[in-house]
């Protein structure tokens, strides 16, 4: 015999088979406990289908990275060793061998017919040394007899003051290795100390004295018929530093130049010997540059190079040297091993760079700032890098986004909505996936 049930309201009772009835109170509670297995059913199905995909691809390592896009700036560059091209002029050799003394340094602008640096000969250096030595013996003598007389000058202290001061600076030139620097402050030091000599000796008739001052204005004039001045008739920049390519490797040249003749220039820039003094007979060892341009030649990848034309505003930095200028593309030349030269003209840096031919250079050709994101996080790149995909997080559901490339470098990209896409944008602050791989738009994800 099957079931039969019979209801009235809440207070009729249900016969089953066997005889057994239950109470309204039992019959609600056994619909409410198959409500609750329905319910839990249904959510145990969701939470199989929506989150334990994420659960599992979380345990099994591939952890999703997330970010927020920031504003920030990115610079396409190519970097290069350029060669540094300007308008020179060699001025005349010196008679002598010796060293050089500068009277004008590296870099600094020099007048029309004016002395650039003072050549004394190999004998100069002791002749020196030994009016060094006579002006101390001159100091002491003096300062016993001016403490035997109560005598005391405050120019004399000023000046062992200025002294001292011109000594640590020597010492810190002699740490650095540079020679012109030594040079310049050896110069200063012995003008002091001839000028402290000259202020305690005074007027002496000491005999003793007397016979050291002739003895040193004996050496000065020694020393003055060794000693050769190097003159300028133009006005420009000055510079010590001579690598052969002087006067030759012209503005007008470079618009020629081949990667080979680059490759040539470079490898001997590169044996050139280290800063010296050393001045040798008949061989120009200062030169000034005229005017104020300066050309860059440095060799780039073809491709990089069919971005640009004759006429483009670029920028030049050098890291090594703290410099960064403005510049315009002014020759573009033709492809040779997959490798182009092309010609920059600065109008800045001829003083800065006066003493180097070849340079770590970057050539700066694009700078945007805007959206930031990392290059690694974009999908779907087109061929000619200008679009991609970004998967962002919206809502913890993950949110495909079609996205301009404005521009980028090996690490980063410049990001924005393309024009049009007035519903899909991309925002500052906006959550974004940093490895989207193996994950599709629509899915949750877990923070």
């Amino acid at each position: 015999m099957g079931r039969k049930y019979t209801r009235e309201e809440d207070k009729k009772t249900v016969e089953f088979p066997t005889g057994r009835t239950i109470s309204p109170e039992e019959a609600a509670s056994g619909r409410k406990k198959a409500y609750r297995r329905i319910t839990v059913g249904t959510f145990l199905m969701l939470f199989t289908a929506l989150y334990v995909p994420a659960l599992l691809n979380w345990v099994s390592g591939n952890h999703i990275a997330q970010d927020v896009i920031r504003n920030g700036i990115i610079e396409e560059y190519v970097h290069s060793q350029a060669i540094l091209i300007r308008n020179e002029v060699l001025l005349k050799p010196s008679s002598i061998d010796g060293i050089y003394i500068p009277e004008i340094n590296e870099g600094e602008k020099a007048a029309a017919y004016s002395t650039i640096a003072m050549v004394m000969g190999d004998e100069s250096d002791e002749l020196l040394k030994e009016i060094e030595e006579i002006n101390a013996k001159i100091i002491k003598a003096r300062m016993e007899q001016a403490e035997k007389s109560e005598f005391f000058s405050a120019d004399l202290a000023k000046l062992d003051d200025e002294i001292g001061k011109k000594v640590r600076e020597l010492i810190a030139a002699c740490n650095s290795k540079s020679f012109r620097e030594m040079g310049k402050k050896r110069t200063e030091i012995r003008g002091l100390v001839e000028k402290k000599a000259e202020i305690a000796a005074g007027n002496t008739t000491d005999e003793y004295i007397n016979s050291l001052q002739k003895r040193k204005t004996s050496i000065q004039h020694l020393i003055q018929q060794n000693t050769v001045q190097i003159r300028t008739n133009t006005s420009g920049i000055v510079s010590y530093s001579i690598d052969g390519y002087d006067g030759i490797l012209t503005p007008d040249r470079a618009m020629d130049l081949t990667v080979a003749e680059l490759d040539n220039i470079r490898e001997r820039c590169a044996s050139l010997d280290a800063d010296t003094r050393n001045v040798k007979r008949d061989e120009p060892f200062a030169k000034i540059i005229k005017g104020i341009d300066m050309y860059m030649a440095a060799d780039i990848p073809a491709g990089r190079a069919k971005k640009l034309e004759e006429g483009d505003s670029v920028r030049v930095r050098v890291r090594s040297m703290d410099f960064e200028a403005p510049a315009t593309v002014v020759k573009i030349g033709e492809a040779e091993n997959d490798r182009v030269v092309i010609i920059v003209r600065m109008s800045r840096g001829l003083d800065v760079l006066s003493a180097k031919r070849m340079v770590d250079a970057d050539i700066i050709t694009k700078t945007e700032e805007g959206l930031k994101v990392p290059l690694k996080c974009l999908r779907d790149i087109t061929a000619d890098g200008s679009r991609g995909r970004i998967m962002l997080v919206k809502s913890n559901i993950a949110v495909s986004r079609e996205v301009e490339i404005v521009c980028s470098d090996e690490e980063y990209a410049i990001i924005r909505t393309p024009e049009g896409e007035y519903e899909k944008t991309v925002g500052l602050y906006n959550i974004y996936l940093v490895n989207p791989d193996n994950i599709e738009e629509g899915e949750i994800i877990i923070k």
